[in-house]
């Protein structure tokens, strides 16, 4: 088939109509011309070769469009007649007063909380020990308060010998104290026994418990008075008067005198004045009756030189009548600073002195089997340096480390006596005095009443001029205390003291002798049946070390006791 020439190709949209029409004409030629013939076999034939030419002959033309526009000029503008005026006049407005009647909603007013001004605990334990504590105080009143305790706790039985061992301590004391708006005063009157027994005794000794038994008696009365409210100057004027005396004829009458005060100039400057004065009159079996005074002032400067850098001066001059010492007047700087070294950590350091009164009330508090007639003076502490690091870790963790060199002139020492090894005696390191060294450390953890957590380490190091060792101190001791407040209900406390080192002299052969190790492991639960009544349990020395705090005197071993605690 010949190609059909571009005219004849294209069908346009204008004889589409005319094309199909021609088609359908001819099918129906076909049609006709295949039915006149029915009788012809159609499976076997072919598709004749056909030319279709369709003849495009009509041309459709159209003009040029003129397509030039003309612009519409702009109106010109005519002036208004007659011309427009302003005439501005000034406008008033006054509302009328509006008075809303508002009614603020009044929030009901809860009731106090119920305070208890009574406190009951009762208990018992082994090595036949009872316990008994209590408190009374009065509540709301904002002019007075009033209150008394008593206590007793004691253990007929001990480590050595059962009764020939036994222990005990009980006390009364009543104290109140009044406000006014501008002064406050407080007072006390109290009553303390504490009874042991000498059970250092030669192993195998049969002694009757009456005949080596030691007992103590203290009065004291005291009174106060201060400054009730805030203002640039307080004040505290304090004094009181106390009396001791034991089975073996020692007695011992203390009077003392307090004032403190601090005047502030602004808010980076502060001057704090002190001054303490006791007088000791001691009468024992052979001791020349004689009073020993003691008046110590301590005046400070306190301010600000540079930005953060907190920095007290002072002195501290101390007067007194020792005999042991053949000066009667001391003074020794009194220099504190602090400074932050970044927001968290604070560096301190300290120097100073100062005379430490020495009494036998003070003594006794310490090693309650003192010989008759023991010597006592007071320590002069000619120098204490101190040096540290204080340390925030958040607002929940405290930590602090540091080191103190101190050198005490006249400090005292427990060794047992040659007479009897179950009592001891005083010795004094004179001359240039015990040069001791204090590494600590400690860190603690506080979540308000739910749990808190303590620990505490010390190493000491001394170094003595006249005595062979530091007799009765230790070189380590380690402190922890732990207190967990699990749904309000159980209440859990842990104590943990551990220390060692301690060197005494055996009074016969005069040798050396370390003492054991002491490791006092302690536990105490307690289980609040209401916010009144609770009922707990407490275990003490878990580990039954039976450790020496002193030679020939071993501890009690594990203790148990169970008891209850109302509160009303």
């Amino acid at each position: 088939m010949n190609k059909p020439s571009d005219t004849t190709a294209t069908i346009t949209k204008h004889n589409s109509g005319i094309f199909f029409g021609k088609l359908l004409i001819l099918l129906c030629i076909s049609t006709s011309a295949y039915s006149q013939d029915p009788k012809k076999d159609w499976t076997d034939g072919e598709i004749e070769n056909m030319e279709i030419e369709i003849v495009k002959e009509r041309e459709i033309t159209l003009p040029d469009a003129n397509r030039n526009f003309e612009k519409i000029p702009p109106r010109p503008s005519e002036p208004i007649k007659p011309p427009i005026t302003y005439d501005f006049k000034s406008f008033s407005f006054q509302a009328p007063q509006l008075n809303p009647q508002i009614r603020p909603l009044k929030l009901k007013q809860e009731a106090p909380s119920k305070i208890y001004g009574g406190f009951l605990r009762v208990g018992y334990g082994n090595y036949t020990s009872p316990l008994l504590e209590a408190y009374y105080n009065t509540t709301r009143d904002k002019n007075k308060l009033v209150g008394a305790h008593l206590f007793h706790t004691s253990s007929d039985k001990g480590p050595v010998d059962d009764r020939n061992s036994g222990s005990g301590s009980s006390g009364l004391s009543i104290f109140g104290r009044t406000f006014t708006k501008g002064i406050s005063l407080s007072g006390n009157a109290a009553f303390e026994n504490r009874t042991t027994h000498f059970y250092g005794y030669p192993e195998g000794t049969e002694v009757e418990p009456s005949a080596i038994k030691q007992s103590f008696n203290l009065i004291k009365v005291a009174g106060a008075l201060t400054n009730a409210k805030n203002t640039d100057f307080s004040y505290k004027l304090g004094a009181g008067i106390s009396h001791l005396s034991d089975k073996f004829d020692a007695k011992e009458t203390e009077f003392d005198v307090e004032f403190k005060s601090a005047y502030e100039i602004n808010d980076d400057s502060r001057i704090d004045l002190g001054a303490d004065y006791f007088y000791i009159n001691r009468t024992d079996t052979d001791v020349e009756k004689k009073g020993r005074s003691l008046f110590i002032v301590t005046p400070s400067y306190a301010f600000l030189p540079i930005e953060d850098l907190k920095v007290s001066i002072g002195l501290k001059a101390a007067f007194e009548n020792d005999t042991i010492d053949s000066k009667s007047v001391h003074v020794y700087p009194d220099i504190k600073a602090s400074y932050p070294i970044s927001p968290s950590v604070d560096a301190v350091a300290s120097l100073s002195g100062g005379m430490e009164k020495v009494s036998l009330q003070s003594l006794t508090h310490e090693n309650l089997w003192l010989a008759p007639n023991v010597p006592v003076f007071h320590t002069n502490k000619t120098i204490d340096f101190n040096v540290g690091l204080n340390a925030r870790l958040g607002n929940k963790v405290s930590a602090h480390s540091g080191l103190a060199v101190a050198n005490l002139k006249n400090w005292y020492y427990f060794i047992n006596t040659d007479a009897d090894q179950s009592k001891f005696t005083t010795v004094y390191d004179g001359g240039s005095g015990t040069k001791r060294a204090n590494l600590y450390a400690s860190i603690s953890y506080v979540q308000s009443e739910v749990a808190k957590f303590m620990l505490r380490a010390d190493l000491y190091r001394y170094s003595t001029a006249r005595i062979e060792e530091a007799w009765h101190r230790p070189s380590y001791k380690i402190t922890a205390n732990a207190f967990y407040n699990l749904y309000k209900k159980f209440l859990f406390n842990v104590d943990l003291i551990a220390q060692g080192g301690m060197k005494a002299l055996e009074p016969n052969t005069l040798t050396t002798v370390k003492l054991d190790a002491a490791f006092d492991l302690n536990f105490k639960t307690e289980y609040l049946f209401s916010e009144s009544f609770s009922a707990f349990i407490q275990l003490n020395n878990i580990a039954s070390s039976k450790y020496p705090l002193f030679l020939n005197y071993p501890v009690r071993g594990f203790q148990i006791m169970g008891g209850i605690t109302w509160s009303f």
